[in-house]
C-alpha cells in the first residue's frame, strides 16, 4: 500500500491485463515506439524483466512522484532510461484501464447518455501545483491567485455504485480538460457545458455560482448575503447539502492518493499532466470496483 497505493490482490487482479497489453505492445514494437525488426522475448538482463517489476513500477512512480533519478536507481536505471520507461508504462497502463472500463469520460457531450444509470451527481473542481514557468506570460496564465502556479480540472462524481454500461462500477464518471490556474471553475464548465440527463440531480457548491444546466435540479448552498447573516434555516439546508457534497471530497482525496496529482509535478512531457490525472481517476475507481467485488464474494 505505502509504495503503490493499491493491496497485493489488487495488484495481482490488474496483472494479467497489463501483461497482455504490454506483450501486444512489445511484440510489434521497441520500447522507443518504433516498429520491430526481430522477435521479441525476455532476455534474463533486460532491466525489468517481468510484467510485474513493470507495474510495480508505474505504480510506485505515480503513488510517491519521486525524481526520476532517485526512482531510476532503486531499480538500476539511469535517468534516462526511467524517463522512457515512465512514459511507455503510462500509456500501457490507460490502456488497461480504459479495456476494464475504469476510466472517467472525457467528453461531455455523452454525458447525458451516461449519466442516464444515476440519479445524483456532485461537480467539484481540484488544483494541483506546477513549477512556476519562466515565460511571463504563461507565469499569468498559471498563476492561481493563491501564491501557487496550478493546473485544475473539474471532476463529476457519484454516490451511487451501480453498474456503469454493465461492466464495473464508478465513483468518477467524468473528468474535464486540464486547465491553466487562473481559469475559474464556473469558467471551464461553460467551455466544456455537461449534457445531464433530466432525472439527474446536480450537487455543487458555492464556486459553481450561475452554473445552471438546463433541466436539471440543483442543490448548492447559500450564499452569506453582504453585510448580513443567513437565516437557521438557510443555515440547516446548508448542513445538509454539506454533509452530502462531503462525497465528492472523499473522491478527491482517493484520487490523491497519487502523489503525482499532489505534490508539484516536474514532467514538462506535453500532455502528461492531463495524462496523471486520467489515470489517478482510473485507479480510484479500479479500487471501488474491486473493492465492491469482494464485498460481493
Amino acid at each position: 500500500m505505502a509504495m503503490t497505493g493499491l493491496t497485493v490482490d489488487d495488484f495481482d487482479a490488474l496483472l494479467p491485463y497489463f501483461k497482455e497489453h504490454w506483450e501486444n505492445y512489445y511484440d510489434r514494437l521497441t520500447l522507443d515506439g518504433k516498429p520491430r525488426q526481430r522477435i521479441s522475448y525476455n532476455r534474463k538482463n533486460s532491466l525489468l524483466p517481468l510484467a510485474s517489476d513493470k507495474l510495480f513500477f508505474i505504480f510506485s512512480y505515480l503513488k510517491n512522484n519521486p525524481l526520476q533519478e532517485t526512482h531510476g536507481a532503486m531499480f538500476d536505471l539511469t535517468q534516462p532510461q526511467c524517463n522512457v520507461f515512465v512514459h511507455r508504462l503510462s500509456d500501457i497502463l490507460l490502456k488497461t484501464l480504459k479495456v476494464l472500463d475504469e476510466l472517467p469520460e472525457r467528453n461531455h457531450h455523452r454525458m447525458a447518455y451516461v449519466l442516464k444509470d444515476y440519479r445524483d451527481v456532485l461537480l467539484d473542481g481540484t488544483e494541483r501545483p506546477v513549477q512556476r514557468p519562466t515565460d511571463h506570460e504563461a507565469q499569468k496564465s498559471r498563476y492561481s491567485g493563491k501564491k501557487t502556479h496550478d493546473v485544475k480540472n473539474n471532476f463529476l462524481s457519484t454516490p451511487e455504485r451501480r453498474i456503469l454500461l454493465c461492466t464495473s462500477y464508478k465513483v468518477q464518471v467524468w473528468l474535464s480538460k486540464t486547465y491553466d490556474g487562473s481559469i475559474h471553475d464556473k469558467k471551464i464548465c461553460d467551455e466544456q457545458p455537461i449534457e445531464f440527463h433530466q432525472d439527474n440531480t446536480l450537487w455543487q457548491d458555492t464556486g459553481f455560482l450561475g452554473h445552471k444546466p438546463e433541466g436539471v435540479e440543483i442543490k448548492m448552498p447559500e450564499k452569506k448575503p453582504k453585510g448580513k447573516e443567513l437565516t437557521d434555516e438557510q443555515k440547516k439546508s446548508n448542513r445538509l447539502i454539506s454533509s452530502f457534497s462531503i462525497i465528492v471530497e472523499h473522491a478527491i482525496c482517493g484520487i490523491k492518493r497519487c502523489r503525482i496529482v499532489k505534490d508539484r509535478i516536474r514532467c514538462y512531457k506535453f500532455g502528461f499532466e492531463d495524462l496523471v490525472m486520467w489515470l489517478a481517476c482510473g485507479l480510484h475507481n479500479l479500487r471501488i470496483s474491486l473493492k465492491m467485488c469482494y464485498i460481493r464474494i
